[in-house]
């Protein structure tokens, strides 16, 4: 009996040792030191080359407009304006000249149209498609791009289909 009590309170104590987290509450300081610790930090170059690392951090990268993402939008746009002919009837077709100035936020702050197409109905239309392209954040001064849109005429759907 005694000996079962011996092995009873070994287990015991075995079961019970020492706890691998602290005896108090982790303060705030503490809980970010503790997760700081566990985040990667930058990557370093190798002991033995020449080059370093180096990171170009979000603040840096949104400085720069970005002309390769603003020529994509632009050109879904024309798709979508290229339609207007299409879609309203009279005014003019042919190219369209159009004027957009973004804004910083990457969302377009003013629009305009040429003359033939300034003040028409076909006009609005193809500034509502370009007027709502939105680019990626930029840092710097307003960026003014000028894009030609090319209106057709809409397509005749069943012509000479008829038997």
């Amino acid at each position: 009996m005694r000996k079962s009590c011996l092995v009873s309170v070994g287990v015991l104590l075995g079961a019970c040792g020492p706890s691998m987290t602290p005896e108090h509450v982790k303060t705030p300081d503490e809980i970010v030191q503790h997760q700081s610790s566990l985040a990667p930090g930058p990557q370093q170059a190798d002991e033995g080359s020449d080059e370093g690392y180096v990171d170009e951090s979000d603040a840096e990268h949104q400085k720069k407009f970005d002309e390769r993402q603003a020529d994509l939008e632009l050109k879904r746009a024309a798709r979508s304006a290229a339609t207007c002919g299409g879609v309203v009837e009279g005014g003019p077709r042919g190219t369209a000249k159009v004027t957009l100035t973004f804004q910083n936020d990457g969302h377009v702050k003013d629009s305009s149209v040429a003359p033939p197409f300034a003040e028409t109905e076909v006009g609005k239309c193809v500034l509502r498609a370009m007027a709502a392209v939105v680019v990626p954040n930029f840092i710097g001064p307003e960026k003014t791009m000028e894009w030609e849109v090319n209106v057709t005429e809409p397509s005749k759907k069943g012509e000479g289909s008829k038997k």
